[in-house]
C-alpha cells in the first residue's frame, strides 16, 4: 500500500485487514524497492497523487502480473489495473465490497 492521507490510509486498512488481506505499507518514493522486495499480489495507490500515473506504468511494465488498484482519496472511486493488461483500467465506485473483492480476485 503506498502513500495516504493518515485518514484515508486508517480506512482503507481497516476494510482490507477485515477480511484477513496482508498488508505492507510503503511511501511513493519506496513502492519499487519494497514491490521487488515483497512481490506482491497487488500494489494500492493514492490515485489522487501526481505521480501515481507514471508510477502505475512502470508497475504494470516490469511487473506484469502485479494487479493495481488506485484508489481515489477525493471521490468515491478506484481504477483496476488487472495483471497482464499494461495499462489498461476500469473505473469503479470505491467501496468496502468491491475493494475487497478487486484484491482477492
Amino acid at each position: 500500500m503506498g502513500d495516504f492521507g493518515a485518514l484515508h490510509r486508517a480506512g482503507l486498512e481497516d476494510i482490507l485487514r477485515v477480511d484477513g488481506i496482508e498488508l505492507v505499507a510503503t511511501t511513493a518514493a519506496d513502492v519499487m524497492g519494497r514491490l521487488v522486495e515483497v512481490l506482491p499480489d497487488v500494489v494500492v495507490l493514492d490515485l489522487d497523487q501526481r505521480e501515481t500515473a507514471a508510477l502505475v506504468a512502470l508497475i504494470v511494465h516490469r511487473f506484469p502480473k502485479v494487479k493495481v488498484l488506485a484508489c481515489s482519496s477525493e471521490q468515491p472511486m478506484m481504477r483496476v489495473y488487472p495483471p497482464l493488461h499494461y495499462g489498461e483500467f476500469y473505473s469503479t465506485e470505491l467501496d468496502p465490497a468491491l475493494l475487497t473483492s478487486a484484491v482477492q480476485a
